[in-house]
């Protein structure tokens, strides 16, 4: 029976081979990119780079290592940021992969857990530290250098180099390796241009603007021996499959057994690489024969199973063998996956793609999700199916996903397996869904409120207002690239032309968009939320809320109002919300300014800070008060200077609730023009207890009075004019567009 099975095994691979030969017509010339992935299956020197910004990535030095030594670079970087998912991306087929860990707070030994997982498959050969900084990066660094070399381990850091500083002018010392990074740079452009955007999107190549040679300090180094001319492999092999199997297994036939499938593995690949046409096919095919055949043979042997590393070092070179195979072969293999959002949920898709390019059929056996919190695979199609030469099959799966699953901390929190057999040979292929990291940026509306004047109501929907909002950009300075806008507006609501693409531009950190935008009959009363959502490649990384709503708050036009800001800027954009006359006064105005241009001085809550003249214009302000000016003084912090006002103003600070407050004179004019204000809906912003401005005013006809006797808004009369105090927050009672609270605004500034 064991013969039998042999040879059928043996008549499925020559059936390989040959309709892989025929194949040939298709594939040749073979490209640059295929010899590539034959020199990384057979290379598996691995390179640690540790930085933490990303402008100064020395991407040469990572191409030079990738292209000529065929090594694999892991970048690793920590994030300022805890709460948001790890993230791995990798450059296809080029063996880079970008890891971006981010901190967890509530995990005292973080650190620990990063090297871990850096560490978890196999330890990287040569580790590059680059500028970093960081209390996170500086625990890793040290954890990296004080590593050591552990005997029961197949692979330890053999060395580890540090970029010098432009501060470092010493000599340069055995094992230093200085590189001419400006020739680096010309020598891969064309790769840095292409490859690190997809690590970055934003990123762009423009002219060199690194230093011209680059020095690397020897900090650690375990490899026998030393090179005359040293360099960041000097002492490493490229290969030590064979050498890892001698190792681990005493000598006998099965040491001789495992050791000539991968020395056949090595030589069929490494031969390919300078093979063409039927050669170059027939290399790979038994090539990869001798890899799978060692990795299944292997875990059988515990022995083998139980040495650290060891069952993933093997697998890791199937794995790269199997991508050569698929590539050579015109087989190739899409799984995307996609997500959408719905009012049940997030609902995720998976479609899968085979395509075949060659002149034999190739059977997809099955398709199974593999979810990282369980150790179950879920079914998805378990139907064979055979695709014909030249055709593809295509198929979506739904999948049903809890939102915790998809934002939990996994670098792939989604996989899915698919098995492959060509030539009755089977491969598995997989596909997964790293978590996409946020860049950090923000939109937010300044101001996030607006309220508009009431309009005539008409019979036909036309537009009868025009107003604008300003959208602002956060962003860091090194993030570049193309972000796109969407407005969501409400009933009766209408964008007008804005920038929909803005470029964001290096060495800024913050851009402007002003979104002209026109009103209806159709829009409705209350309060109404606009919505604007940045995208980036077609995902939301940002979005704000505003509020707006119909309201009346006319200042009489007659009326010219001066005002010194308060601390937030919130008085200001309610005064461009209500047309008003208004100006603000410079500390200098105060002093020698004509104040009589004014009908009303507004005092902002915290601006006796900005406005050191406060202080000595006493006089000015009772001459302007008693000739008939109006002073209005908003809520004040502690800090606000004596004998400012021809008035006793003392702030006091007091948790006050709506139902607290004492009305002393009802039916106030300043509560009843022009507009009335229902009390209770003004003080239902005080539902829950809140600190409020209050203060001592004498002397005053106080309107709200607290439980302590201090007034939150008062009336004090001097001559032909009067002061008046108003310790209810307004401008942040409108800002949420209370809309009694915007009518007392204008009583007060129109009293």
């Amino acid at each position: 029976m064991v013969k039998i099975e042999k040879k059928q095994h043996q008549i499925a691979w020559s059936h390989l081979i040959m309709t892989a030969l025929v194949l040939l017509a298709s594939l040749y010339p073979i490209t640059g990119q295929s010899a590539n992935l034959t020199s990384y299956t057979v290379t598996d020197l691995r390179v640690l780079y540790v930085y933490s910004d990303e402008a100064s990535i020395d991407w040469p030095v990572i191409f030079y290592l990738n292209e000529a030594h065929k090594c694999r670079v892991d970048l690793v970087t920590i994030g300022a940021e805890s709460g948001q998912a790890t993230r791995t991306i990798e450059i296809e087929n080029r063996d880079i992969f970008h890891h971006r860990f981010y901190p967890d707070q509530a995990d005292s030994n973080y650190t620990d857990t990063i090297f871990e997982y850096l560490m978890k498959e196999r330890a990287p050969d040569l580790v590059i530290l680059a500028e970093t900084s960081g209390e996170h990066i500086k625990r890793l660094e040290e954890k990296l250098l004080n590593a050591g070399s552990n005997p029961g381990h197949i692979f330890n850091i053999s060395k580890i180099y540090r970029l010098a500083g432009l501060s470092d002018t010493g000599q340069t010392s055995l094992g230093t390796v200085r590189l001419n990074c400006r020739e680096l740079w010309d020598d891969y452009y064309d790769r840095i241009k292409i490859e690190v955007s997809e690590i970055f999107p934003w990123y762009e190549a423009g002219d060199y603007s690194g230093a011209q040679l680059e020095k690397y300090n020897l900090l650690y180094d375990i490899t026998p021996g030393s090179a005359t001319d040293p360099d960041f492999v000097s002492g490493l092999r490229s290969s030590r499959l064979v050498a890892v199997i001698d190792s681990v297994l005493p000598d006998g036939s099965l040491r001789k057994s495992f050791a000539s499938r991968a020395r056949m593995f090595l030589s069929m690949f490494g031969y390919s690489g300078t093979a063409v046409g039927r050669k170059r096919i027939e290399n790979i095919m038994h090539g990869y024969r001798s890899i799978y055949e060692l990795s299944i043979q292997v875990k059988s042997e515990t022995k083998l199973t139980n040495i650290p590393g060891f069952i993933a070092y093997l697998e890791r070179a199937r794995s790269q063998a199997q991508k050569t195979v698929l590539h050579e072969i015109g087989m190739r293999w899409d799984g995307d996956i996609i997500l959408r959002d719905s009012p049940h949920g997030p609902k995720l898709k998976f479609r899968a793609t085979l395509s075949v390019n060659g002149p034999s059929e190739i059977e997809l056996s099955y398709v199974r999700f593999s979810p990282y919190w369980d150790t179950v695979d879920v079914a998805l199609d378990s139907i064979s199916r055979k695709i014909a030469p030249h055709q593809s099959f295509v198929r979506e799966y739904l999948v049903d996903i809890e939102r915790s699953r998809l934002e939990a901390k996994m670098p792939e929190s989604l996989t899915f397996v698919a098995e492959i057999v060509y030539g009755r040979f089977p491969m598995i292929v997989k596909s997964s869904l790293p978590i996409w990291e946020k860049p950090d940026i923000n939109v937010r509306f300044q101001p996030g409120f607006h309220f508009i004047q009431p309009f005539a109501r008409l019979n036909v929907d036309k537009v009868v207002a025009s107003m604008n909002w300003k959208a602002i950009i956060d962003k860091p300075m090194q993030f570049h690239g193309n972000v796109k806008i969407e407005l969501v507006t409400p009933r009766g609501v209408f964008a007008g032309a804005y920038r929909q693409e803005v470029q964001l531009d290096k060495g800024s950190i913050r851009e402007t968009v002003r979104i002209p935008f026109s009103v209806s009959n159709l829009f409705e009363l209350g309060v109404q939320q606009q919505i604007i959502n940045l995208l980036i490649n077609d995902r939301v990384v940002a979005s704000d809320t505003g509020i707006i709503r119909i309201a009346t708050c006319k200042i009489a036009d007659t009326i010219a109002v001066g005002f010194l800001p308060d601390t937030t800027g919130l008085l200001e954009d309610i005064l461009r919300m209500t047309d008003a006359n208004f100006r603000p006064m410079t500390d200098r105005s105060l002093l020698t300014g004509d104040l009589d241009a004014y009908n009303v001085i507004v005092i902002g809550s915290g601006a006796a800070r900005g406005y050191p003249s406060l202080r000595s214009v006493r006089g000015r302000f009772e001459d302007y008060i008693r000739a008939g000016g109006s002073i209005v003084v908003f809520g004040q912090p502690g800090d606000w200077p004596e004998r400012v006002l021809p008035v006793a103003l003392s702030p006091k600070k007091e948790m006050i609730r709506g139902g607290d407050l004492l009305n002393r004179i009802e039916g106030a004019r300043i509560l009843s023009s022009p507009h009335v204000i229902n009390e209770a809906d003004l003080l239902s912003w005080l539902d829950i207890r809140r600190e409020l401005a209050a203060g001592l005013v004498s002397p005053a006809e106080k309107v709200y009075v607290t439980p302590s006797g201090a007034t939150l808004l008062s009336v004090s009369r001097l001559g032909s004019g009067q002061i008046i105090y108003c310790g209810l927050p307004l401008t942040e009672m409108i800002s949420e567009l209370n809309i009694e609270a915007i009518h007392l605004f204008s009583n007060i500034l129109n009293y």
